[in-house]
C-alpha cells in the first residue's frame, strides 16, 4: 500500500508532510496529527506541546534524560513517552515520542528509515510506502 501527500506550500520552501494518527496506548485518547517530514531529526517523532497535552502523555513518559540543541546552542530537556502511532495507514506501531517545549512543528523523523519515501518536490507530492512499488521510489 502506498499513499501521496500533498507538500505544506504556506512555507517559505514547500515542506513534505504526512498524516498520523497517533494513540495514547494507556487512556486509549487518539489525536489526527500533521508531521513534517525530517530525516535529520534523530527520534522517530517529536510533537508540540499541544498534541502532548491533547493525548495526555504525560501518563506514559518515559524516565530517561533526552536532550537536543534548540537554534544550534540553546539545551532543551525533551520528555519521552509511549505512543501508538498510525502514518499515512502505512506503517502502525508503538513508538517512541518526545516533547520538544519550544517546537512549533511536530516532525516526522527516523522512523521514517522503515518506509519507502519518493520526495517529488516539483509536483509538491510526497509518496510512502512500505514495500518499493516503483522504480523513482527511494529508500530514506
Amino acid at each position: 500500500m502506498s499513499r501521496s501527500e500533498t507538500y505544506d506550500v504556506t512555507k517559505r520552501l514547500p515542506a513534505p508532510r504526512v498524516r498520523t494518527e497517533l494513540e495514547n496506548p494507556v487512556t486509549g485518547r487518539k489525536l489526527s496529527a500533521v508531521l513534517y517530514f525530517d530525516t535529520g531529526f534523530d527520534g522517530p517523532l517529536l510533537l508540540t506541546s499541544d498534541t502532548w497535552e491533547g493525548l495526555e502523555l504525560e501518563l506514559v513518559e518515559v524516565d530517561e534524560e533526552v536532550y537536543a540543541l534548540h537554534g544550534g546552542y540553546l539545551p532543551v530537556r525533551l520528555n519521552p513517552a509511549l505512543v501508538r502511532a498510525s502514518i499515512c495507514r502505512v506503517w502502525h506501531g508503538l513508538v517512541k515520542v518526545y516533547l520538544h517545549p519550544l517546537a512549533r512543528r511536530a516532525l516526522l523523523g527516523r522512523i521514517a528509515n522503515e518506509l519507502y519515501a519518493y520526495l517529488a518536490g516539483s509536483e509538491r507530492r510526497l509518496l510512502l510506502s512500505r514495500f518499493p512499488v516503483e522504480s523513482g521510489m527511494h529508500s530514506v
